[in-house]
């Protein structure tokens, strides 16, 4: 860990110790975001690293090391529940590690610490009968759902091309990536319909918010759902191209996750052929 040998008492000393100007901005940032995420949060030292503790339960914490930063929720589920969502980022089981100069979205982070309370709060709802069997408890976890967002995905992939093109293609081609014979009205307030074809059930939806050349978020009611999901495509431009980032929640069950996560991949991956 890239701080002085002896180990700071408190993320204050933590952060002051780091030598590198970028790497304490990075982290003081996410302290920052974590604080507002956390409001009732104790923060410590712990495992050599600032960390964030509710109720007792450690709920994220991060650390620098020589050349990278680490984001680390303290559980071995909440990492690869969320394996869609940090394509891209390095990880193990146990954390995510970023560069110094490209924090984590603001976004992620609280996708990840959502992802950890909803583990806390459905293990303390468990009978103490099934928490004797502590190990099959967690093996039972349901993968994909959180407290606030319900089921959830993501896919993100780098397209080769700019941002505004990207924009162009996604507002203006809706057939390219919403199905064959799609209409959309990219504004807020309207709509996106696709019909129904053999093997696909017609879907609809409305548009809620629209950040032109950035962001798409609206509503997605298949046929046969009762209730509509929510739909978010993000888009950020980099060194080589863009990437698109799809995001689903409130999905109705572990079923419909999977079958978005392998419509949105497909989408991705013929984007540009």
């Amino acid at each position: 860990m890239a701080t002085k040998s002896r180990v700071p008492e408190t993320i204050d000393a933590y952060l002051a110790d780091l030598e590198d100007p970028k790497v304490k901005k990075t982290l003081g940032a996410l302290r920052t975001q974590l604080r507002k995420l956390l409001p009732k949060a104790t923060e410590s030292i712990s495992y050599r690293m600032p960390t964030f503790k509710v109720d007792g339960d450690a709920v994220a914490g991060f650390a620098f090391f020589k050349t990278h930063c680490g984001y680390y929720p303290f559980s071995g589920s909440v990492v690869p529940a969320l394996k869609s969502e940090l394509d891209g980022y390095a990880t193990s089981k146990s954390g995510v590690t970023f560069p110094p100069d490209q924090p984590l979205p603001a976004k992620l982070v609280k996708t990840l610490v959502q992802a950890r309370l909803a583990e806390i709060a459905t293990r303390g709802k468990m009978p103490a009968a099934a928490k004797k069997g502590n190990a099959q408890a967690r093996g039972k976890r349901v993968v994909g759902k959180t407290a606030t967002a319900g089921f959830q995905v993501g896919v993100v992939r780098t397209l080769p091309m700019t941002a505004p093109a990207l924009w162009d293609w996604v507002t203006t081609q809706p057939e390219r990536w919403l199905g064959p014979g799609a209409t959309l009205t990219a504004e807020p307030g309207g709509h996106f319909e696709v019909p129904k074809r053999r093997g696909s059930p017609g879907v609809r939806g409305e548009v809620r918010v629209v950040k032109p050349g950035q962001r798409l978020r609206m509503t997605w009611q298949p046929d046969g759902w009762k209730k509509p999901a929510t739909l978010q495509l993000t888009l950020t431009p980099k060194a080589r191209g863009a990437s698109l980032h799809v995001h689903m929640e409130k999905l109705p069950d572990a079923e419909a996750r999977e079958a978005m996560r392998e419509r949105w991949s497909k989408v991705l991956s013929q984007a540009v052929d």
